[in-house]
């Protein structure tokens, strides 16, 4: 993992920029991959990460100065581009995923000659890839033609592979620190042992010193009782602190070491309490106790015992003391004395011991751990010569472990052989040996070949150990595996000669020129190009190959590339008479240092690609003139449901910029609404079914009513798309919907006519039967109706008729519907109705509604009118017989006077109302 920071910082000075860059750049070439072969450890990566994320193209991508050179690459034949049209350059600047959806919808990319051009990046997402010290050196890429959109598991996906080729880049890194760490090692482990035996001498003198002290020390405590001065004259002599203090704990004595030790002065000393004056304050209270508990004979055992204080000095420095209390009367006093000895010394040097072991012992864990860790064979031997280290990579080397044998026979028991690997080493050749005889070995080739393993290839070095005396201690040799390297270098002669054949079969004109503009190589269609053989073109000068106005021409774009930049161009030629168009590229040819050493052509013959654009481009413009002035919305979506083509007429109708439009779902565009009202039919156009459907739309102002047609774009029996045809049928249906209303409504009254009366009484009739909710029908007419019309004109029954309508609309229920079937004849049709009560009721307010005298011609006219009813509770009736009862009970109300309503219940048969 990088450990970039990530705190945004002031920006930095265009210097700092530049030395920032720099360091990056070593960085880069550190790593010893740029301009390296292609590898099968990158290479298996990028084919991963292009199937595991559905992309065509991935690439292991390397920034360096002044381009983006390609380690591997997956669907792309380019080996580097310039980093100033570089994707990847944003991504390394950056640190952080760079991710672009739609590369023409970018101001950063969408005039990059790779989005407008070959290979017309639409979707970029590259993640930086680091050094071992932080530095972005490249990226791990993908890109596509088509925009898209990555979720956080694919972005995540990307990171983790991202890893995995950081760690193939820094392992030849990883693999050099740890020999250099070894080595450091090595050197600190003999550094350690030299600092902890001259340590050792150092304590051992001391433990001496310390011996004597403490032998004079026992003779000072032995003689104390017998002579008072001699004691008091040992006592100033002891290089051990000697303090005495009375039952007070108030100071008596205090002698030179005592001074030498804590600081004070014999007469600053005396008189002034001990715990006061050396202890620290937190053990003051535990030291008055313990000297009364002396003084009480309590704790008898503490006299002539040893103890361990911690005291402190006049400069208020903490010190550890040992401790020897003894007690004595004089005078017929009590009184005690101490010898305090300073350890703290001591104790230093012991943890300072205490912790170089402890180091030692990790670094020789650590050694081990390295040991078993890194691929080269280590072997070891005592200088007797028995093995001594057999680390896991020697280990996998023999498929043995170390064992007791003389040296005469380790060739025949590890299978050591010559470099040929067929003779057998004799006991001097065997690098070990050789080493334990004091000879440097820098990479000597030997076999390592036992039975039923693998043959290795190894270069053996090694030297013998000795310590810093000169001693002979052994002899170490390292052992790395070149197997696969001497592999490789076969593989690459043989990849040379594919190479010659490959640039002899592509049909690309390649050649070479180093920096005096000299030919050095030139594949077999260059030099049917030139019309000349190799011997004639390699090593001859451009300014013999053309004219002085085409090396003119040429001479900036060669100048260019000799310092490092990449150049692309296309080039038009007349060859016998016809024009001719070429993709022509110089790229930079640098050394392992990075110098330009010369640059390689790449000409491609772009004739065909060049008219046939031209030809599209042509085509694309008339088909666009065309769909964008038909009256029709014209679409077309890729099998994601994203548009890829949308016409003029979304702006006008929809006020969708088309070009917004492309590369986003329905969804996206419309919302999901709208998608899920089609989805049914684009999920059966992905079937392969051409399907149409009516919707409607509106732009926020105007609706329209629209019929789509669902037509499948079929390739090779696959549905890869859909167009999308949507035409205006709102006046269509305008005018169906005005037909209907003309055809189902009466003229005059704006009432249902008969034709629509019938349609909906089937359908209560069946709704009725279906549930057996009651039912009930009314039959009206106007009483003399012929009356009015021959006396008052049929302008005036008009008008009697449209008012009548009005009045019955004004009484009847919501839910009941009024008719007028002809003449005066008027229904009405009544649903979910309980009783016949509720039909009796409603009768009686047309007929009050009806008395209410009519406005005819300016004069107020007294119109009334007949009511036939007929209910039924059951569902057990039909549309016909609801009918004839009502105009039967129609007929009953006019002969029982007029002016009345007669009701009949058809629930049981016979059954009739009263009027």
């Amino acid at each position: 993992m990088s450990n970039r920071c990530l705190v945004t910082l002031e920006p930095m000075k265009v210097d700092e920029l530049a030395v920032a860059e720099q360091v990056r750049i070593c960085a880069l070439h550190a790593l010893a991959v740029l301009d390296t072969p292609q590898e099968e450890r990158f290479d298996r990566l990028t084919r991963l990460v292009s199937h595991t994320l559905s992309v065509p193209t991935a690439l292991v991508s390397l920034v360096a100065e002044d381009r983006q050179w390609f380690k591997s690459r997956v669907g792309l034949d380019a080996s580097e581009t310039p980093r100033s049209v570089a994707f990847c350059s944003h991504a390394v600047a950056s640190g952080e995923m760079l991710v672009v959806d739609d590369a023409t919808l970018d101001p950063r990319f969408v005039d990059n000659p790779l989005v407008t051009d070959a290979p017309f990046i639409r979707f970029y997402a590259g993640q930086p890839v680091f050094s071992l010290d932080g530095q972005a050196v490249g990226t791990l890429c993908i890109i596509d033609s088509v925009p898209r959109r990555l979720d956080d598991l694919q972005k995540q996906v990307l990171r983790d592979f991202a890893l995995l080729v950081q760690d193939e880049l820094n392992k030849t890194t990883i693999i050099s620190a740890r020999k250099t760490a070894e080595d450091a090692l090595h050197a600190l482990n003999e550094a350690l042992e030299e600092r902890i035996n001259e340590r050792t001498r150092s304590l051992e003198e001391s433990n001496r010193t310390l011996k004597r002290e403490m032998q004079r020390r026992e003779l000072v405590e032995s003689t104390l009782r017998s002579s008072e001065q001699r004691i008091q004259t040992i006592i100033d002599t002891s290089l051990v602190a000697f303090v005495s203090i009375d039952t007070r704990g108030h100071i008596v004595d205090w002698n030179p070491s005592a001074e030498q030790t804590f600081g004070w002065r014999r007469d600053e000393a005396l008189g002034i309490d001990l715990a006061t004056l050396i202890t620290p304050v937190r053990f003051r209270d535990s030291h008055r106790t313990l000297l009364q508990r002396l003084l009480d004979g309590a704790s008898a055992e503490g006299i002539n015992n040893r103890r361990e204080l911690t005291a402190l000095t006049k400069r208020g420095d903490e010190i550890t003391v040992r401790v020897t209390i003894s007690a004595f009367d004089f005078d017929g006093e009590r009184y005690f004395g101490a010898f305090l000895y300073d350890i703290s010394e001591e104790q230093k040097a012991q943890r300072a011991l205490e912790e170089k072991s402890e180091l030692l012992a990790q670094k020789q864990e650590l050694l081990d751990a390295i040991l078993e860790t890194v691929d080269v064979g280590v072997v070891a031997c005592s200088a007797e010569g028995g093995l001594s280290l057999f680390n896991r990579a020697a280990r996998e080397f023999h498929g043995l472990s170390q064992e007791s044998l003389g040296s005469g026979n380790w060739a025949e028991h590890y299978s050591l052989y010559a470099s040929d690997g067929v003779a057998l080493l004799n006991e001097a050749d065997i690098p070990l040996v050789r080493a334990l005889q004091g000879e440097v070995l820098r990479n000597v080739p030997m076999v390592i070949a036992p039975v039923g393993l693998s043959r290795r290839f190894v270069l053996a070095s090694g030297r013998r150990i000795a310590n810093s005396a000169g001693k002979p201690l052994g002899a170490v040799v390292a052992m790395k595996d070149i197997t696969e390297l001497n592999a490789f270098q076969r593989q690459l002669a043989r990849n040379e000669q594919r190479l010659r054949d490959i640039t002899d079969n592509v049909p690309a004109l390649i050649a070479h020129i180093d920096r005096n503009h000299c030919f050095t190589f030139l594949n077999s269609p260059a030099l049917r190009f030139y019309g000349k053989s190799g011997q004639n073109l390699i090593g001859q000068h451009l300014s013999v190959i053309y004219t002085a106005v085409e090396f003119e021409k040429f001479a900036p774009l060669v100048a260019r590339v000799l310092v490092g930049e990449r150049v692309d161009f296309e080039e038009e030629m007349q060859i016998a008479g016809k024009p001719r168009f070429f993709q022509v590229s110089y790229i930079p040819d640098r050394d392992d240092a990075g110098e330009v050493q010369g640059f390689y052509v790449l000409a491609l013959d772009v004739t065909a690609r060049k008219n046939s654009e031209l030809q599209q481009r042509e085509s694309e413009e008339r088909l666009r003139t065309i769909t964008d002035n038909l009256p029709v919305l014209i679409a077309y979506i890729d099998t994601a449901q994203r548009y890829c083509f949308a016409n003029a007429l979304y702006r006008q109708w929809l006020k969708k910029d088309p070009a917004a439009m492309l590369g986003r779902s329905v969804a996206e565009v419309f919302g999901e609404e709208f998608h899920e009202q089609r989805a049914p039919y684009l999920e059966r156009c992905l079937d392969g079914q051409a399907v149409q459907a009516d919707f409607t739309m509106t732009d926020g102002m105007q609706e329209r009513t629209v019929n789509t047609a669902f037509i499948p774009h079929i390739r090779d029996g696959s549905v890869i798309g859909i167009y999308l045809f949507s035409t205006d049928v709102t006046a269509t249906y305008q005018q169906k919907a005005h037909l209907h209303s003309i055809a189902n409504t009466d003229a005059l009254t704006s009432l249902p006519n008969r034709r629509s009366y019938e349609a909906s009484l089937n359908a209560a009739v069946r709704s009725a039967q279906s549930s057996g909710d009651g039912i009930a029908l009314m039959y009206l007419d106007i009483d003399h109706f012929k009356t009015i019309n021959d006396t008052w004109g049929h302008a005036a029954g008009d008008d009697v008729l449209q008012e009548f309508s009005r009045r019955l609309l004004m009484v009847v229920r919501k839910t009941d519907r009024v008719s007028r079937l002809a003449g005066d004849e008027f229904t009405i049709l009544l649903e979910g109705v309980p009783t016949p009560e509720v039909c009796q009721r409603l009768a009686d307010k047309i007929l009050d509604a009806v008395r209410e005298p009519f406005q005819v011609g300016g004069q107020a006219k007294q119109v009334t009118t007949s009511i036939g009813i007929t209910w039924n509770g059951s569902g057990n009736i039909d549309a016909e017989t609801l009918s004839a009862r009502a105009d039967a009970a129609l007929y009953q109300a006019k002969g029982a006077g007029r002016n009345q309503y007669c009701s009949v219940d058809t629930t049981e048969t016979g059954g009739q109302g009263q009027t």
